[in-house]
C-alpha cells in the first residue's frame, strides 16, 4: 500500500503481493475469516490486479485502451453473483423476508443508521412491504 501511495499508481506486482498477503491472512484466519465477503474481496483483488500495469517504473506501459474484456466480464459476473446470492439467502433464510415484514424493524437494528432511519422507521406497514418487495425484485430479478 505504501508503494502504491508513493508511486501514485498500483502495479500488477504490488497488487499481487497485497493479494497474496491477504490470502495468507484469510487462510490462517479459518473461522474468523470464513465469511462470504472474504472470498469476494480476494476475487475482486485478483481481478483488480490484472487492471494494473505490469511494469513498476515504465509509465509508458500505462494502458492506452480500455480494460481487458475478461476483467470487465469477471467484475460483472462477481456483481451478479453477489446480488443474486444476497437475494437467495434472504428468501431461504428468515421468514420475515418471505412475509415482507423485515423492513418493519430494519431501521431500528441496522448497524450504522443514517440520519433518516428514524423517519423511515415510522412509515406505514404497506410502505415497508413495498420496500421489501422492491429489494427482492432488485436482487433476484433485475
Amino acid at each position: 500500500s505504501l508503494l502504491n501511495l508513493l508511486f501514485g499508481s498500483a502495479t500488477f506486482l504490488g497488487m499481487a503481493v497485497l493479494w497474496g498477503l491477504y490470502f495468507s491472512i484469510v487462510s490462517v484466519g479459518q473461522t474468523w475469516y470464513s465469511f462470504g465477503w472474504e472470498s469476494q474481496l480476494l476475487e475482486t483483488g485478483i481481478l483488480a490486479a490484472f487492471l494494473c500495469p505490469f511494469s513498476p517504473f515504465n509509465w509508458s506501459s500505462l494502458p492506452r485502451c480500455g480494460p481487458p474484456l475478461v476483467c470487465v466480464w469477471g467484475f460483472r459476473f462477481l456483481i451478479f453473483r453477489i446480488m443474486l446470492g444476497a437475494g437467495l439467502i434472504k428468501v431461504r433464510g428468515d421468514d420475515c423476508w418471505r412475509e415482507l415484514t423485515c423492513m418493519d424493524y430494519h431501521y431500528q437494528t441496522q448497524p450504522v443508521p443514517n440520519p433518516f432511519s428514524h423517519l423511515f422507521h415510522f412509515n406505514s406497514k404497506k410502505f415497508h412491504k413495498v420496500e421489501t418487495a422492491t429489494n427482492h425484485f432488485v436482487e433476484l430479478l433485475a
